[in-house]
């Protein structure tokens, strides 16, 4: 069987996830100010929860949030400012020394993951952890991380309280058919995936599942921006190796969607494939995550298609070895 370690039962689970990981960050956020600033650190999957709600928050939000994906966050994080370090296994290394800068510099730290030596951090230094379930691939807790990270977020006044379960209603509403489908399409190509605003996070998201799961090349770039740069690049590619999927929400703006219809005409010619994916739900957050959940059922049946088992990411475990970590 392809699928040896269940990577289908992790992806099910998403919708019980973020139900979960919102009451466990709401927890750990009631013990938090409100701050003036918000640095969340993370690498790999274990970011991903960051990037997502970064873009569904940040045209509300009434402080600024930015992200640190390395060794370092900025000077100026200090007191006023919260660091929220995420690292599903609390042992990676980029994040570990986040955290530490964070104490050293002032700042309240929000860590959040399965233990490691980041919960040993935060209970020697008494800060909130918010600790979620282990024994998944960190891609594959997504939804606890993100829910734990809305949750905390939600309880300390930076949003408003509910967006992982209007996340678990969209993932919910996700057509699984037509994701199964388009994945065995995309299967023998190289997939481009293009999001707006919120759903360009979701555009990368696409990208690392079909990097971790289908081990494939894959790309993301978000409107307007490629439409500067990226759209002139199709002229030059291979016949019927690059696929193009366009990521859409009914409640964009006009200019997006002329955008977005534009583009798809102009490189059909070029691309093996032109697809676009409408997310399903009454608010943005729900709309987004059934795109997340959509890509990632995606992911998975390219995997199928190609007959690797979605799961193992051995070159990473491999690059680690040689560096140390």
């Amino acid at each position: 069987m392809v699928d040896g370690e269940h990577m289908r039962e992790a992806i099910e689970g998403m919708a019980g996830q973020l139900r979960d990981g919102d009451g466990i960050g709401a927890e750990a956020g009631a013990r938090l100010p409100l701050p003036a600033a918000v640095v969340i650190a993370g690498m790999g999957g274990s970011a991903m929860a960051g990037e997502l709600l970064r873009g569904l928050v940040l045209s509300e939000c009434a402080v600024p949030v930015t992200r640190v994906r390395g060794f370092g966050i900025p000077g100026w994080a200090g007191p006023g400012t919260l660091v929220v370090c995420t690292s599903y296994s609390g042992d990676t290394v980029e994040t570990l020394s986040c955290a530490e800068q964070a104490r050293r510099q002032g700042a309240d730290v929000l860590c959040i993951g399965m233990g490691g030596r980041l919960g040993e951090l935060a209970g020697e230094w008494g800060t909130p952890f918010a600790k979620v379930p282990g024994g998944l691939q960190p891609r594959a807790a997504l939804g606890y991380l993100f829910g734990a990270l809305a949750g905390a977020f939600g309880a300390c006044g930076l949003a408003a309280p509910g967006i992982a379960g209007e996340c678990a209603g969209g993932v919910d509403a996700v057509d699984r058919e037509a994701a199964a489908a388009l994945g065995e399409r995309l299967a023998g190509h190289v997939p481009l995936i293009y999001g707006a605003g919120p759903l360009a996070a979701v555009a990368y998201r696409w990208k690392t599942q079909f990097n971790e799961n289908a081990k494939m090349p894959a790309f993301s770039h978000a409107f307007p921006e490629l439409d500067h740069n990226e759209v002139v690049g199709w002229e030059g590619a291979p016949a019927g190796v690059f696929a193009a999927v366009m990521l859409c929400d009914p409640g964009q703006r006009e200019g997006i969607r002329r955008m977005i219809d534009v583009t798809a005409d102009l490189i059909a010619a070029d691309a093996a494939l032109v697809e676009r994916v409408t997310g399903r739900g009454d608010t943005s957050a729900a709309r987004a995550f059934s795109l997340v959940a959509h890509g990632d059922w995606v992911s998975y049946h390219a995997a199928l298609a190609r007959g690797v088992d979605p799961t193992p990411v051995d070159r990473i475990g491999l690059l680690k070895e040689r560096l140390g970590h």
